[in-house]
């Protein structure tokens, strides 16, 4: 069921402009599983490099079935476009309230997996250099 409707005011360029808003309930479906077509356009959004990035796909999924946060309402336009409204600091956003800590755990993960690959890479080369580095044994004819 919806809340009533409300009015809302979206700034327009030069003038504000009065639209009716639907006020939507967040109905969570607890047997939602995001299709694999949706975790990699979710995961590519959020920045992800396929199929590079592929062990990170969890974060993606993880994503697309986070719930709203209270006090965030979906709210839908007359044009039926969604948006995400906070009840209690008045701030609205297009995006998914927590996309932004989606975006930020893929680029800690991210991180990680690139500090861990140059570790080893520095690793593999001082092992190599030492292995130069090495006296030749003298081999008898």
């Amino acid at each position: 069921s919806s809340a009533p409707f409300i009015y809302a005011l979206f700034d327009v360029g030069v003038s504000l402009q009065a639209v009716m808003v639907t006020v939507l309930d967040e109905m969570v479906d607890d047997q939602y599983e995001p299709s694999k077509d949706d975790v990699e356009e979710y995961a590519a959004w959020l920045g992800m490099d396929l199929p590079e990035d592929d062990e990170l796909l969890w974060i993606a999924r993880e994503g697309l079935m986070a719930p709203l946060p209270k006090p965030w309402k979906p709210c839908q336009t007359e044009d039926n476009d969604i948006f995400y409204f906070n009840f209690e600091t008045g701030e609205s956003t297009w995006d998914h309230p927590c996309d932004a800590r989606y975006r930020h755990m893929y680029n800690g993960k991210k991180r990680e997996k690139k500090d861990r690959k140059e570790k080893k890479m520095e690793k593999e080369k001082a092992e190599r250099e030492r292995e130069q580095r090495r006296p030749l044994l003298d081999v008898p004819n």
